[in-house]
């Protein structure tokens, strides 16, 4: 008898259904491919930013008035008690589950949430009128799965632990060894390779341990021993391993996971290496690399992608805030392997700054790179993306996509710069915003008198972008870089 015809027709007919239904989920599982070239604007020209666009209510839709994408409004004062809400600090943080279909944000008090969002649709919430916010028991310091859309991560006493949003199951997934605390903040590494966070005793800027361990094979662990440079016990050798200051103590100030492969990105304070104290941490080859001050392009945030990791540089020249440069993340210093994108058309001094944001390198390597540019000092004119919501292209041609103005309160406070975070299939920007101050007042939280919201950017849908113009040109210089005569 052949395999093919062992078993009887019924049998056979649910095992195709059992596939079809797996077929299915996987496809509800997994990001599609995210896009390398977008349809948005792409001219050079300094836009005036205009007014902050008058809003409707949560679930309502706005297009950008200068570069003509869509924005959705994701939270209004009647969400969630009126409190702000904010997706993260920084987008290096997973705030998107793996297919877009759910986000996560969090108040000034520390609770946090997760929201329902349809992709299909343009729309937040379970499809009532209005948008209801799912509040999680644990701290705020989670993140999504990179391949589940239902697994969040979260720091669990001295446990790494994941929750099931829809079963509502919590999994300890492992500890260090010692039983020391995990601490600080999760970190998802690449596809689910590894989930990492600080460990021990201490606070942010002081913590020198590390626990990571394989969410797909818990047995599978990690603890790293900065100050005693062990891991697992064992004494290495790495002459790159992170190393104090001269009478200080080296401690980590932030860690966040690439978008794919093994790279851990650890922000040191009291460190030996100057510059902004980035290293990234390769846990398949247990080496370090580290950004030092060796050359003068080490400042801006950072992020990593599939392969690749990218800071805020400024321009080649040194003259600018715009500019960003991509590096190898096993070897960050290696200039041969540099590559500058988002270089402005001319440089006119340092008045901004930015986050950047790379989860959808995890679906397409050579996908651009998200930026939220935020105010740090008044210009003395317009500047090409100054306070705007863009993707930088990283194939050389220096392109840039053009989709929002963010409104941002960078010149107010840190959680006001608007934060943003792509999602792994490229189609969604999250990111939060003071909105020029017009939303109202609010109960001092992120220590604003007046609320944020988060908003929501369709990066994909054909806009209607301006008809490029020159504008205006810087057509002299002092020699800080700053513009003493602009062209208009």
């Amino acid at each position: 008898m052949s395999a093919r015809s062992y078993y009887p027709k019924s049998v056979r007919a649910v095992s195709a259904l059992v596939i079809i239904a797996l077929l299915g989920l996987g496809q509800s599982l997994f990001a599609a491919t995210a896009p390398t070239t977008y349809s948005a604007y792409t001219g050079t020209d300094a836009k005036v930013i205009p007014s902050a666009p008058a809003l409707g209510a949560a679930n309502s839709i706005i297009n950008d008035p200068t570069f003509g994408s869509r924005i959705l409004r994701a939270t209004d004062a009647n969400t969630a008690s009126g409190n702000s809400l904010i997706p993260e600090y920084a987008g290096f943080y997973r705030t998107w589950n793996a297919n877009s279909t759910a986000l996560k944000l969090m108040n000034g008090q520390g609770i946090s949430y997760w929201l329902e969002f349809n992709p299909s649709t343009f729309r937040v919430g379970d499809g009532s009128a209005r948008p209801s916010l799912h509040p999680l028991s644990f701290a705020w310091t989670w993140e999504w799965s990179a391949v589940d859309p239902d697994i969040i991560y979260f720091l669990n006493g001295n446990q790494l632990a994941k929750y099931n949003k829809v079963t509502t199951l919590v999994t300890n997934l492992g500890g260090p060894p010692n039983g020391d605390t995990v601490t600080m903040h999760v970190a998802v590494v690449g596809q689910d390779s590894w989930v990492c966070s600080t460990a021990g005793a201490g606070t942010q800027n002081s913590y020198t341990k590390i626990y990571c361990l394989n969410p797909n094979n818990p047995s599978q662990t990690k603890f790293i021993d900065v100050l005693n440079k062990t891991i697992n016990g064992i004494v290495q050798s790495d002459p790159k391993w992170p190393t104090s200051a001269a009478g200080q103590t080296i401690g980590i100030h932030s860690m966040y996971g690439s978008a794919a492969g093994t790279w851990l990105d650890v922000v040191f304070l009291q460190q030996s290496w100057g510059a902004n104290g980035d290293s990234v941490f390769n846990l398949a080859t247990n080496t370090w690399s580290l950004v030092t001050n060796s050359d003068t392009r080490w400042s801006g945030h950072s992020s990593m992608g599939n392969g690749k990791y990218v800071n805020g540089s400024g321009s080649i020249n040194g003259m600018d805030s715009r500019g960003a440069l991509l590096r190898d993340p096993n070897n960050l210093m290696d200039a041969t392997k540099y590559s500058f994108i988002m270089q402005p058309p001319s440089t006119a001094g340092w008045y901004d700054a930015e986050h950047s944001s790379w989860f959808n390198s995890s679906t397409n390597p050579q996908a651009p790179v998200l930026f939220s540019r935020y105010n740090c000092t008044a210009p003395p004119g317009p500047l090409t993306w100054y306070g705007e919501i863009i993707a930088a292209a990283t194939d050389g041609s220096n392109t840039v996509w053009r989709f929002a103005h963010n409104h941002n309160g960078g010149l107010v406070g840190f959680a006001g710069q608007s934060f943003a975070q792509i999602s792994n299939d490229g189609r969604w920007a999250l990111f939060s915003s003071y909105w020029d101050g017009t939303l109202g007042a609010a109960a001092g939280d992120f220590g604003f008198s007046k609320r944020i919201d988060t908003f929501i950017v369709d990066l994909v849908t054909s806009a209607s972008p301006p008809t490029p113009s020159p504008g205006p040109t810087c057509l002299r210089y002092n020699p800080n870089g700053r513009c003493l005569k602009w062209s208009n």
